[in-house]
């Protein structure tokens, strides 16, 4: 009995030092933004032309909701996220699609951490990686993630679950200086899968590592490095710094190799053979790119309530990582190699009988083109509860005019206190040459966020 009072004393005594200057958020989010929750709109109609000079247009209804606990203490930060997506989308996952997600940041030490979850969302984020105008860091910014990548979908049409990857690593933060002005945080660790993850080399592996480091002097620059799954040939690094001195400024340059991040890459539209018919159809491939350059840059005048933002991120060359299939005499496939591709070069080699490759190049990705990436944000408060924000971002290929993809998104946001809560509404439209001419989407988000705060001292 003694031994049990003991140990509920301790456990009381360690909750109330984790309740000691903590905090706790309940959000939740109701609607439907591609930018904020889920993959669609609340309403879209999107056309796209066909193969045969025709059309096809779709209309989409999708509605979402997104329930977030959020818990912050001197020693633990938590996160808890249900999201649910209905859409009546022919190419989603299902109709009602529900993905789980969280994570746990447990810090016995200052300078020791042990992170658990499948999804740090900006947990981790480098500061000098934030891109202002798209308001996210990409995760070539972020120290740990879930870097595998894999989506994977366990249920049936109607109903099904979303799972990454798992993630674990250890973290470790110092103040340095005299008055601890300078600081720098280092993080490890690995991302595993329990299922089938097919890489590009024919082997089927369950795991990355990641590893990042954030440094820098408070109040003047951030710098940081990334690299995520670092052991395989699809390898990822990013390297950033940033001014820091000023809270209304944002100055902030990165470098990446092999980037892939699909928010941020045009599409070129492409000629391949349906999966059902066997008839040629028109496909889309992002296109991603071995080197890229990156600016981000904006100022808030808070005396005005106005808000520049502009982000900039292009190829440095037509590299890119792609793959090379290797298929025997008989059309086989033997094997599947990751490699440095030039854009127009050969990508498909067949086995001969003498022995010898013979070489076939396909158009998957456009000739010479380099990516190009760039987006503008303008906020205005408007009075104390209503903000007005417009974004225009493109995505293109330099040399190719067919794979321009314009986006032109103004909303509005709207506090009320009243219900505590906020409404964004907007109209998104979409000129992306490689799917249509003209206007080839028309979208309205609408999202609904309540949240509920409760400091403990």
């Amino acid at each position: 009995m003694k031994k049990l009072l003991t140990l509920t004393a301790l456990a009381l005594l360690a909750a109330s030092a984790y309740a000691a200057k903590s905090k706790l958020t309940i959000k939740n989010t109701v609607g439907a933004d591609l930018d904020e929750l889920g993959d669609y709109d609340l309403f879209s109609h999107t056309q796209t032309e066909n193969i045969d000079g025709g059309t096809t247009t779709d209309s989409i209804f999708a509605l979402g909701d997104q329930f977030q606990i959020d818990f912050e203490s001197q020693c633990l930060d938590a996160r808890f996220r249900l999201e649910a997506l209905y859409s009546n989308a022919e190419d989603a996952a299902s109709t009602l699609l529900i993905a789980p997600s969280g994570f746990v940041h447990y810090r016995p030490l200052p300078c020791l951490g042990f992170a658990l979850g499948n999804n740090f969302s900006k947990h981790f984020a480098i500061p000098s990686a934030f891109l202002a105008a798209s308001d996210d860091t990409t995760k070539y910014g972020r120290l740990l993630t879930d870097s595998l990548g894999a989506d994977h979908y366990f249920g049936s049409d109607s109903l099904s679950v979303y799972s990454n990857g798992f993630a674990g690593g250890l973290t470790g933060s110092w103040n340095l200086g005299e008055n601890g002005e300078s600081y720098l945080k280092l993080a490890a660790g690995a991302t595993v899968y329990p299922g089938e993850n097919a890489y590009s080399d024919g082997n089927d592996r369950n795991k990355a590592l990641d590893f990042g480091l954030n440094g820098g002097i408070a109040g003047l620059v951030d710098f940081g490095f990334t690299a995520h799954n670092f052991t395989d040939a699809d390898r990822k690094f990013g390297l950033f710094t940033g001014l820091t001195q000023n809270p209304d400024l944002v100055a902030n340059l990165g470098f990446y190799y092999n980037f892939t991040d699909s928010d941020y890459l045009p599409e070129s539209r492409v000629t391949r053979s349906d999966d059902d018919t066997g008839e040629d159809v028109y496909k889309y491939k992002k296109q991603s790119t071995k080197y890229a350059l990156g600016a981000s840059g904006g100022y808030m005048f808070r005396r005005l309530g106005l808000g520049v933002y502009a982000d900039f991120i292009t190829g440095l060359t037509n590299e890119y990582i792609g793959e090379i299939k290797y298929y025997d005499e008989n059309g086989n496939l033997v094997k599947t190699e990751t490699a440095t591709i030039v854009r127009g070069s050969t990508i498909v080699k067949y086995k001969q009988k003498d022995g010898t490759y013979r070489a076939k190049r396909t158009d998957e990705y456009t000739h010479e083109g380099i990516p190009l990436y760039s987006q503008l944000r303008l906020t205005y408060m408007a009075g104390d509860s209503v903000e007005l924000a417009c974004n225009f971002k493109l995505r293109t290929l330099l040399h190719a005019s067919d794979t321009a993809w314009l986006t032109v998104y103004p909303r509005c946001i709207v506090e009320v206190p009243q219900i505590a809560g906020k409404i964004s509404a907007g109209l998104r439209l979409d000129m992306n040459a490689a799917r249509a001419s003209g206007l080839s989407a028309l979208a309205f988000p609408l999202t609904y966020t309540y949240k509920f705060k409760k400091k403990y001292k």
